[in-house]
């Protein structure tokens, strides 16, 4: 499934999570650190990623225009980025399955709102999340992710700490669908103490 994203540029926000992990930073010690919580919101995440040229993908329900992408790396927020076009993502000559849809990927154009996306190598990756702390949000190295199914055969992509606690709050997951025999992307969140799958999209379903 990765080599077909990386060909067609589907949603590379996974195939760049396993191309090109985030290197963890050096923990802080001897220091108590006061983390300012953010109020939850009950809206699916959406994970986007955002090239130089302000063009990207997203992944999760459809993105509104006018939504707010917080980009992050493993140091923190990058820069901010607003949604100014949204549509359904296609890929040229192939079509979805009948029926189905592809209803979990979409293509957006974005204004970038701060940040400097020209130095960047690839694709900059963000979420739209009122939970996002506009400070102290963060990619989650993946080498410190952790499936949230607790099974061997799923592989956890991409985790994003929202409150700065260093503790994964969403994760996108690959997996086998549910009973199908294909590959999916999960999106998983916290909540509380335990984390829920709140997103799937079959890449079957989108003409893969």
């Amino acid at each position: 499934m990765l080599g077909d994203m990386t060909r067609t540029g589907l949603l590379l926000v996974v195939a760049c999570a396993f191309a090109q992990p985030a290197v963890a930073g050096p923990r802080p010690t001897g220091k108590v650190v006061r983390v300012e919580r953010v109020r939850a919101s009950t809206a699916v995440p959406r994970i986007c990623d955002v090239q130089a040229d302000r063009t990207g993908n997203c992944f999760g329900p459809e993105p509104r225009i006018g939504d707010i992408i917080t980009l992050v790396d493993d140091t923190g927020v990058i820069g901010e980025a607003r949604i100014a076009e949204a549509s359904t993502f296609a890929i040229p000559g192939r079509q979805a399955s009948p029926g189905k849809g592809c209803d979990g990927l979409w293509t957006v154009k974005t204004d970038l709102l701060r940040g400097d996306l020209t130095g960047a190598f690839g694709r900059t990756v963000g979420v739209i999340d009122a939970g996002m702390h506009p400070r102290q949000s963060r990619m989650i190295p993946k080498d410190q992710l952790a499936s949230p199914t607790g099974r061997a055969e799923d592989t956890a992509a991409m985790g994003f700490d929202r409150d700065g606690d260093r503790v994964a709050d969403i994760v996108l997951l690959n997996t086998m669908c549910d009973g199908s025999g294909s590959m999916c992307i999960e999106e998983w969140v916290r909540s509380g103490t335990e984390m829920k799958r709140v997103y799937q999209v079959n890449f079957q379903s989108c003409g893969l």
